[in-house]
């Protein structure tokens, strides 16, 4: 199932954001109620001992009677006297020893705050909590008491928390937005990339640009761009075995056409009989073509994917010789193999016998009758040589280079055989993609020498053996 990574992102954004912001502010909230309420208490204590302070003046300079005076014969408004602009929020009272209740604000309730002498206390008066703070005298004459009603505290800390909120509550929509078109410039390239490729055709191939992209996006759009290359290397690889092989069965079904058209025609049976046989040369030919075109095909596009592993030359060149043995036996060619420290080396064992197989064919073809083929695996200190030699006409050091191409067949040999030009060039890819040099030199029987230098893993291990196969001779030595 897909979805959407814009969706993704502003859901788990907007959430995360959503839970730590609303975490954060739960705790910050729980401790500000917290310092507010110390606060509330450390402004009862401060206040206490500022009035502590007061009233001690007021005895040591006898004032305190007269205010107490005037207090019962109403001629003192203590509202005057100690009005400020936290009167509602805190109430205290002045308690004699021996006179009681001598002053207190309007806040506080006729009846003592608390029963404690020092400290921190709390009481319910006609229904509400209060939060004291008692001081008395180091005699214990008198008695101060500051307090607060609860109800009064918790609307300032209710009015502290709507204030903190306030905020986070107007702030998360304008974020969420601000998320919201974030997110959005971000896929930007995501979106137009998607929309370049929407607009390309298969055949356009071209690689996508890569400036002024993200880095993260640079990587996919490189993949994507080595995607394209390889679809144009299969694709030519595809136009290039189309072409070539419509190039080269156009003339051999040309001439089967033609022939089948004289068998035909003609009353004559010799005549008939000769145009079946050329038919089928031209048959087999076709079939030998088309394969060594296919194959030519598989190893030019898929070399990257094949498997290597240790494989011994010298055992694919027996097997190799003993299936090609009985065409060169026609022609009563004689075949030898030498072989000298043949060390296995690293390579694809199908491929490997495509290479020795075409080699050891071309020179059946090109020998002529009793002629000589010779084959030569040699293991030196950084390579494998793999020789093969015949004693057919050759081909003109000058055209050593061209020989190599594409259906390219040279004219002094075009009429001693029957082929495509497809094996050399098979040879050269196969000897390419094992990292192998190809040479090719004219052979001590007056032949071609096609030379194959692999190289080697490991340093040679030396062998000595020498065996005898009936009519195919194999001579192993140091």
């Amino acid at each position: 199932m897909n979805y959407s990574l814009r969706q993704l992102l502003l859901f788990t954004l907007l959430s995360t954001l959503l839970l730590v912001w609303g975490v954060s502010s739960y705790k910050g909230y729980k401790e500000i109620r917290n310092e507010v309420e110390a606060l509330f208490d450390a402004e009862l204590a401060q206040s206490a001992r500022a009035l502590n302070t007061f009233v001690a003046h007021l005895l040591i300079s006898g004032s305190l009677y007269e205010l107490w005076d005037l207090d019962k014969t109403e001629k003192f408004e203590s509202t005057k006297i100690f009005n400020h602009r936290y009167e509602k929020k805190l109430a205290f009272q002045l308690i004699y020893k021996d006179e009681g209740l001598i002053l207190r604000s309007d806040s506080a309730p006729p009846l003592p705050l608390s029963t404690s002498l020092n400290g921190y206390s709390k009481t319910t008066i006609n229904d509400h909590l209060w939060h004291v703070f008692s001081i008395s005298e180091a005699r214990n004459e008198y008695i101060i008491h500051v307090g607060q009603r609860d109800d009064i505290r918790k609307e300032l800390m209710d009015e502290i928390s709507k204030h903190l909120i306030k905020p986070f509550l107007i702030g998360l929509p304008f974020l969420g937005l601000a998320i919201w078109i974030i997110v959005g410039r971000a896929l930007k390239p995501v979106n137009q990339l998607a929309g370049q490729l929407a607009k390309r055709e298969a055949s356009y191939l071209e690689p996508l640009p890569t400036k002024k992209l993200p880095s993260e996006i640079v990587p996919v759009v490189n993949e994507l761009n080595a995607l394209f290359a390889q679809l144009e290397q299969a694709f030519e690889h595809e136009r290039r075995f189309t072409a070539d092989a419509s190039h080269e069965l156009r003339t051999p079904l040309a001439g089967l056409l033609t022939q089948a058209q004289v068998a035909l025609r003609t009353n004559d049976e010799t005549v008939r009989k000769q145009a079946l046989r050329r038919i089928e040369q031209a048959v087999n030919r076709m079939t030998s073509m088309v394969q060594q075109l296919l194959t030519f095909s598989r190893i030019d596009s898929n070399s990257e994917y094949l498997t290597k592993e240790m494989t011994v030359l010298g055992r694919e060149i027996v097997q190799n010789v003993a299936e090609l043995e009985p065409e060169a036996h026609k022609k009563r060619i004689r075949m030898e193999f030498e072989e000298e420290n043949g060390v296995p080396i690293i390579g694809n064992t199908q491929l490997i016998n495509i290479l020795i197989r075409n080699l050891i064919d071309n020179a059946i073809k090109y020998t002529p009758i009793n002629g000589t083929i010779r084959i030569a695996l040699s293991g030196q200190d950084k390579y494998l040589e793999l020789a093969v030699e015949d004693s057919g006409p050759g081909i003109a050091p000058e055209h050593y280079e061209v020989s190599l191409k594409r259906f390219h067949r040279c004219l002094e040999t075009a009429n001693v055989a029957q082929g495509s030009g497809l094996g050399f060039s098979m040879v050269q890819r196969i000897a390419a993609i094992h990292n192998a040099e190809l040479t090719l030199a004219e052979s001590q029987f007056g032949g071609l020498k096609v030379s194959v230098l692999f190289p080697l893993p490991k340093k040679p291990a030396e062998k000595n053996r020498t065996k005898k196969l009936g009519f195919f001779h194999i001579k192993k030595s140091t």
